[in-house]
């Protein structure tokens, strides 16, 4: 039973990771189009009322993006909480690095009788 919860927990860690990763980068992507938008009036030579809702509108993506961001930021802690509650909490679930693995314990959970040894899962 503890090495299906190892595998579900290192899944979501692995899909966490990727759902934190793409709001980084359409936080970054809003920001190059934001900055980008100024930009691109001076070159067309236009005035700065042309592109004014356009830049409240990108503004307001950003934050809307930004308050996304930090509700990942929540989800990933809320998450840890249950992974400890599940009986994982000596162990380390990785979603990326050079690997997607659990670390060996420092201690026994108390959900296992058995020694915890080492479980390396190759990256999906």
């Amino acid at each position: 039973m503890l090495k299906n919860r190892r595998n579900a927990a290192t899944d979501v860690a692995t899909k966490l990771h990727r759902a934190e990763t793409a709001v980084d980068d359409a936080i970054v992507a809003l920001g190059e189009l934001f900055t980008g938008l100024p930009q691109a009036q001076v070159a067309a030579k236009l005035s700065p009322v042309s592109g004014d809702a356009a830049m409240t509108l990108a503004s307001a993506a950003i934050g809307a993006m930004c308050e996304s961001r930090a509700n990942v930021v929540q989800l990933h802690h809320e998450l840890a909480r249950v992974r400890d509650g599940i009986g994982l909490k000596n162990f380390r679930i990785v979603g990326t690095g050079d690997g997607v693995k659990i670390k060996e314990p420092q201690g026994s959970s108390e959900n296992d009788d058995a020694p915890a040894a080492r479980a390396d899962i190759a990256a999906a």
